[in-house]
């Protein structure tokens, strides 16, 4: 499941080169009235073709939720539960579900299992039509390093086609204030600090 940020990209760069597994890459264009859609997709299309060129060919596919007519923000970590579930499905053979998530993400372990659960509901109806995998894990390639680790880990080219704002200027502009602006900015800083990277723009989106 790939949504162009930061956690989820450094998870398809480690699954492409330390594994031969042979990988379907998710994106799901979640439209919202936070209206950061347009630049999720732009972010998963061009680290698809930056990925596809430099490593391995892998299967690429998106799918859509609109919500823009709520005013309720729905909680993203359900909808990627729904959606992995019909992907698993649609994709033969299909027994793992990678998530970029991290052991220091806010309430990760209640996130995660309540995650699981709707998944398992889910996919519990197709087995009871006799279709899919006996078993379906849920794995979290990049669960033990920090946020500044995996900033660290990958090309700055790279990075800087990364997305991770929630609430873009004008569609297409990190707003640098809401709370994952804050917590790429720190990683990018803390692995500046650490020496394990050279030093970034503010801008982290070259976008125009």
């Amino acid at each position: 499941m790939f949504s162009g940020g930061l956690d989820s990209t450094a998870m398809l760069v480690k699954l492409l080169a330390e594994s031969s597994d042979e990988l379907r890459v998710h994106h799901i264009r979640m439209v919202n009235r936070e209206g950061r859609d347009r630049a999720e997709q732009r972010a998963a299309q061009s680290i698809v073709a930056w990925c596809r060129a430099r490593y391995r060919p892998f299967r690429y596919s998106e799918s859509a939720l609109d919500f823009s007519a709520l005013e309720a923000i729905p909680i993203d970590y359900l909808s990627i539960a729904f959606v992995a579930c019909q992907v698993a499905i649609d994709t033969p053979g299909c027994n793992r579900i990678a998530v970029g998530a991290l052991a220091a993400d806010t309430d990760i372990a209640n996130r995660t299992a309540r995650q699981k659960r709707v998944f398992e509901e889910m996919y519990a109806c197709y087995r009871a039509r006799k279709l899919g995998e006996p078993q379906v894990d849920w794995v979290f390639p990049v669960w033990h390093t920090p946020k500044a680790g995996l900033a660290a880990a990958l090309p700055p080219e790279l990075l800087d086609l990364t997305w991770s704002c929630r609430r873009p200027v004008e569609g297409f502009r990190p707003c640098m204030s809401c709370k994952a602006c804050k917590a790429r900015e720190e990683a990018e800083k803390l692995a500046e600090r650490q020496g394990l990277r050279a030093p970034v723009t503010p801008a982290h989106n070259p976008v125009s």
